[in-house]
């Protein structure tokens, strides 16, 4: 920074600053708050700056040099930080306004000759003001820089495991009130390579008007049933039970001894032999989210059927079930863990090639395949989770979980560490 200056009883000096380096910096009063329509308003007010930096003074023949000590006072900023959503579906930032005010500016110089530098003192305080608000505004959007990169780099596409895949894009643009800014996330799971809707719409879902936590995020029952759409469409929901897979120490085995207790045919017809279940889903299963419970109905088929000494199979029976199944999730870190417990299971018989079968004697069998083998399995693959959208270095704080009608509610604070 440089210029000429005209003292009076010396004429023009011409004088150049250079090596500024902030020493101390403080901003006590700063504020965030939603402008309804515009964005995020950053205000900071009574700031204050410690700068020290060396000088050159010129006059025809006549030079000198020295240090000074500058210090700022009752700076204030004002920045208006807008958000959209981009073409990728993302959350991306831009400047709305920005403004800047530096109230005092203080020039001390430290070195000998302070008479002579004191007599042009007043003429840099005016250029080191306009130069330091010059400065303020690009240097708060530098600041913003890194929250940029992280909203542009956010993942809003996870590939759950080689069959599905679950959407978090934006779907409107963002939406600011005075009280809270407003982001419709996608939520929808596809199957890899395809983009295939299920036959239903996500129901019309409202957060509640609380802010008690800087975070609200509702996740509509839509996502876990586009899920089970997903995997019922992709023919993987379903299973074979052995009898490897019931344990030691229960009294009922797979096999046509223990079946024919139940179905005295079954040891004329197919004497000793192992049995196979084989359950697979015939509809998509449904979650229903309600207050302060989870439940989901599943429906389904047991074919069961004998080992013949060849390996091959032999179809028994047929049997339809209706399951009602309870869920409990939990959240962690920025997952969805869930896991299902047996409520009720209903058997129906679809078809039977041994005759008849009374289906209220295969009740236990039923529930003690379905409790100890089948949601274990299930279990299993919920505990890898379901990742939520979040921005990188987004860390949500003591989250708590709430079942509404239609949707769950996460209620969180956040902090972010660029």
């Amino acid at each position: 920074m440089g210029g000429k200056v005209k003292v009076s009883g010396i004429g023009k000096i011409k004088y150049s600053v250079k090596s500024i380096r902030i020493g101390n910096l403080g901003l006590p009063q700063s504020a965030l708050k939603f402008s309804a329509g515009q964005g995020i308003q950053l205000s900071i007010t009574n700031g204050f700056i410690s700068v020290t930096g060396n000088f050159r003074i010129r006059k025809h023949f006549f030079r000198t040099s020295g240090s000074f000590k500058v210090s700022v006072s009752r700076l204030s900023i004002s920045q208006t930080i807008g958000m959209t959503r981009d073409s990728t579906g993302r959350p991306a930032l831009r400047s709305v306004a920005c403004s800047a005010n530096i109230g005092k500016v203080d020039v001390e110089f430290t070195k000998k000759k302070r008479w002579l530098y004191n007599l042009f003192r007043r003429f840099l305080e005016s250029p080191i003001r306009k130069a330091l608000n010059k400065q303020m505004c690009p240097k708060v959007s530098s600041a913003l820089s890194g929250l940029e990169n992280d909203l542009k780099t956010m993942e809003i596409s996870f590939k759950i495991n080689p069959f599905a895949e679950v959407d978090y894009s934006l779907v409107n643009q963002i939406q600011f009130s005075n009280d809270a800014m407003d982001l419709d996330f996608k939520g929808q799971f596809y199957r890899v390579g395809q983009r295939k809707d299920p036959p239903f719409k996500p129901p019309a879902i409202s957060l509640p008007s609380q802010s008690t936590h800087m975070l609200y995020l509702g996740i509509s029952d839509f996502l876990a049933n586009s899920a089970a759409f997903v995997y019922y469409e992709a023919g993987i929901l379903q299973t074979k039970i052995t009898d490897n897979l019931i344990p030691p120490q229960s009294p009922i085995r797979l096999n046509t001894k223990s079946f024919s207790v139940i179905v005295p045919q079954l040891e004329k017809l197919y004497p000793n032999l192992p049995i196979e279940m084989h359950l697979r889903a015939t509809r998509s299963p449904v979650l229903q989210v309600a207050t302060n419970n989870i439940n989901v109905q599943a429906f389904g088929a047991f074919d069961v059927c004998a080992v013949l000494p060849n390996s091959s199979l032999a179809s028994l029976f047929v049997l339809n079930l209706e399951a009602s199944v309870s869920a409990q999730v939990h959240l962690l870190q920025t997952k969805l863990i869930g896991s299902l417990q047996l409520n009720h299971l209903k058997l129906s018989l679809g078809r039977s090639n041994v005759g008849p079968v009374p289906v209220a004697g295969l009740q236990l069998i039923m529930n003690i395949a379905v409790k100890l083998v089948v949601l274990p399995k299930v279990n299993l693959k919920l505990a890898n989770g379901v990742p939520l959208p979040n921005v990188k270095n987004l860390k949500f704080l003591n989250p708590k979980l709430v079942a509404n009608q239609n949707i769950l509610v996460i209620a969180t604070d956040v902090q972010y560490h660029p």
